[in-house]
């Protein structure tokens, strides 16, 4: 009898620590800024979800919650991570940590581990907290003749809030710095709306992806936008675009408001090769303002730097240029309270060359954002990108 009381009260021991670990591990993530945190343990394996909105890229927030889980659960034989984008899967990371070495892989199969969680408590609410993020929009342009470039500095602060699953709201003035060799009937010279819509994700996340939205687009349109993707291989992602809009634009007149009418419709490729480390992106269909085209970016990542170039053909005209996306602020950026005051992880820009004047007279080749943060480094849930980078992260490289 005494050693059936003995069993049990080290059982009982055992169970209670296993409970504190799993209590003290999700509140240290969440002090540590991390959103929508779920932890679970099954069959020695740990299973775990978050969202990150404090570590720059898409990668490095695995990489801290894999060295703080691995502290806790020295003994676990995997580690099974999701990342959270509006609370809908991505991608998940399935590593393992053997002779001071890890071992990981990433795909988009996250039906197993959110099913898992799912009978386990979410730490970190994000709901309803409200992030203003200060985006600096600077515009060159050369295709005058009296003057030798015209030039617009402006600042776009995003607020932005999530109130549901899968949902995005946000609205972003642009309010002009400077910009004084600016035509008057220029956009540009005037603050104006830049995005006032609200986005939706409809599926449970992974490789299919359905998401719509409605408002006022970045730049200078109104309407509807809805997106359908699928990713055919851990590197290979397809996806149909269509809008219905109207142009939203104000000038020396006022703010203008056209009634929807135009129709755009584009299919995307995006493949991510990690030897040369180049994301290839092809889009094809009807741009904005009716013209029927295609376009291919080619993008060199360097960490947390993407640098590439495109070509445009469209209606017989082409064009081309290039693009950047660089980090602003530091890796890390605190985040606290309600109502969270930071710069954008990465600042975004493009030069386009005009080949010329009739395909900048006739807008061609024209795209539309639905959200502020939209480039090649932020938000890029690429499950290849994600392993390449996740791995040297984890191997010292890039910290």
């Amino acid at each position: 009898m005494k050693r059936y009381c003995i069993l049990v009260l080290l059982l009982l021991k055992t169970f209670l620590c296993m409970a504190k670990s799993d209590v003290d591990i999700m509140s240290r993530l969440v002090d540590m800024g991390f959103e929508n945190v779920r932890v679970g343990v099954e069959d020695n394996v740990v299973y775990a979800a978050f969202e990150d909105p404090v570590y720059r890229g898409t990668y490095r927030g695995f990489g801290i919650m894999l060295e703080q889980l691995s502290q806790y659960y020295l003994d676990a034989e995997r580690f099974e991570i999701v990342v959270l984008d509006s609370k809908v899967p991505k991608v998940c990371v399935h590593a393992s940590h053997v002779d001071s070495r890890w071992s990981l892989e990433a795909d988009y199969e996250v039906e197993n581990a959110m099913a898992i969680l799912d009978n386990t408590d979410e730490n970190g609410n994000s709901f309803g907290k409200i992030d203003v993020t200060i985006h600096p929009k600077v515009s060159i342009d050369n295709h005058r003749f009296d003057v030798l470039y015209e030039y617009a500095v402006a600042i776009a602060p995003s607020i932005e809030t999530t109130l549901w699953r899968g949902s995005r709201i946000t609205v972003q003035p642009v309010i002009p710095l400077i910009g004084g060799n600016l035509r008057k009937d220029n956009t540009l010279r005037y603050c104006r709306i830049g995005i006032a819509d609200i986005e939706q994700e409809f599926m449970k996340g992974g490789r299919w992806s359905l998401k719509a939205a409605a408002g006022i687009l970045y730049s200078n349109f109104m309407g509807a936008n809805v997106e359908a993707g699928r990713q055919l291989t851990d590197a290979l992602g397809l996806k149909l675009k269509v809008g219905y809009l109207g142009e939203a634009y104000v000038d020396n007149k006022g703010y203008h408001f056209v009634k929807p009418d135009r129709l755009t419709f584009l299919a995307k490729a995006d493949y991510y090769e990690r030897f040369s480390r180049l994301q290839v992106q092809l889009t094809a269909g009807r741009f904005v303002y009716g013209d029927y085209g295609g376009r291919m970016d080619v993008t060199r990542h360097f960490g947390d730097y993407a640098i590439g170039v495109y070509g445009v053909l469209t209606d017989g005209e082409h064009n081309a240029g290039f693009h950047f996306a660089i980090p602003m602020m530091g890796k890390r950026q605190k985040r606290n309270g309600r109502i969270r005051l930071r710069m954008p992880e990465y600042f975004n820009w493009e030069y386009s060359m005009v080949s010329n004047y009739r395909y900048a007279n006739e807008n061609m080749g024209r795209e539309y954002t639905v959200r502020a943060d939209e480039n090649r480094s932020a938000r890029y849930f690429q499950a290849e990108y994600i392993e390449q980078n996740l791995q040297r992260y984890l191997n010292g490289i890039s910290r």
